[in-house]
């Protein structure tokens, strides 16, 4: 997999970097994990203040634009992006117990609410 950066673009107010990358690979896509580590090692950055924002592949090509974020700290990946979209970049164990949680939740408030009427 080789990652080249086309375009960075700073914004203040978010505190935040907006990448713009250039993505060759063989085989299968590269998952968002796979791509926050390699853009990670280029930035020299934690994986934790970046986030995939969108892969943009073309079919028969083995090659994909990449939209990514960069945060300042951690405090604003929390307060600026979408949950689900967080949920992503977790492995599949951890976005499986996250969904188990929030269905197990989601029944104790309707069991909640048939005892209240």
């Amino acid at each position: 997999m080789d990652m080249e950066i086309q375009k960075k673009q700073e914004t203040p107010l978010l505190s935040r970097t907006r990448i713009t990358a250039t993505l060759v690979y063989e085989g299968p896509t590269p998952s968002r994990q796979d791509i926050r580590k390699e853009l990670s090692q280029k930035l020299k950055v934690s994986e934790e203040l970046i986030v995939i924002k969108h892969i943009f592949t073309k079919f028969g090509f083995s090659k994909a634009k990449v939209i990514a974020h960069v945060y300042e700290d951690k405090n604003m990946v929390a307060k600026i992006e979408n949950e689900d979209l967080l949920n992503k970049h977790l492995s599949k164990d951890e976005q499986k117990k996250i969904k188990e949680a929030k269905q197990k939740a989601a029944q104790a408030a309707a069991a909640q609410q048939k005892k209240q009427a």
